[in-house]
């Protein structure tokens, strides 16, 4: 009996200890990682999978955007995007960024009351 309390208090203290890690992780490290990505020559706007070692990317690279098929052996290019056609993707990805914690559940909340509104 003795063990089991010792185990649970162990659980108690540490389990906000690990909360509290991730929540300033993801404070100071979410708003570093986007800061060094936004600052890429290079940026790999969408990545899609079509079979296990094959994937089809879309890639800034500067100026110009391209079509690219990455396996584990090689990528290739397989066409160029004007100007046109990178506009109407880049358009077409939703990239939803919160200015903090507190946003970002409170989107998630409002998504599950809507959602039981719409049930009811």
């Amino acid at each position: 009996m003795g063990d089991l309390a010792l185990t649970i208090l162990k659980l108690l203290i540490c389990i906000p200890f690990v909360i509290l890690l991730i929540y300033l992780s993801l404070k100071v490290g979410g708003n570093k990682l986007q800061n060094i990505q936004n600052g890429k020559y290079i940026k790999i706007l969408e990545r899609i999978q079509v079979s296990k070692e094959n994937y089809l990317l879309v890639v800034r690279l500067g100026e110009k955007a391209y079509v690219m098929s990455s396996t584990n052996n090689k990528i290739e290019t397989i066409s160029e995007l004007t100007e046109e056609e990178f506009q109407k993707i880049t358009s077409s990805i939703k990239m939803p960024e919160f200015k903090n914690f507190n946003v970002f559940f409170n989107n998630i909340r409002n998504k599950k009351e809507e959602k039981n509104d719409k049930e009811t």
